[in-house]
C-alpha cells in the first residue's frame, strides 16, 4: 500500500492530481498523460491493488457481521425464527 501511495503521489506531482486519479481507476490509460514512465506502473498497480482491498474491506465486514451471529445462542436464534414466522395479529378491530 506505501507503494501505491508513493506512485500516486509521484504521479500527481509529474502529471497533475486528477490525471493522476484517471489513471489509477482506469478511466485514463496511462498512454494519454504526459509522464507515461510513472503512469504504466500506476495503472497496473490500480488495477491489481484497488480492487484487492475493496474486496478485502467487503471480506472483513462481511466476517464481521457472519461472527457476530454466530455468538448468539442456539435457542436464541431459533426463538428469533419462530417470531419471523408468526403471523401478525389483527388487533384494534
Amino acid at each position: 500500500m506505501l507503494g501505491l501511495t508513493a506512485l500516486y503521489l509521484l504521479n500527481g506531482f509529474l502529471n497533475g492530481w486528477v490525471n493522476a486519479y484517471d489513471v489509477l481507476v482506469t478511466i485514463t490509460s496511462p498512454g494519454n498523460v504526459k509522464q507515461q514512465w510513472c503512469a504504466w506502473p500506476l495503472s497496473i498497480a490500480g488495477w491489481a491493488v484497488v480492487p484487492a482491498t475493496i474486496g478485502a474491506a467487503v471480506g472483513y465486514v462481511v466476517t464481521t457481521q457472519i461472527d457476530s451471529h454466530r455468538t448468539q445462542e442456539m435457542s436464541d436464534l431459533l426463538d428469533e425464527l419462530r417470531r419471523y414466522t408468526i403471523p401478525p395479529t389483527d388487533e384494534g378491530g
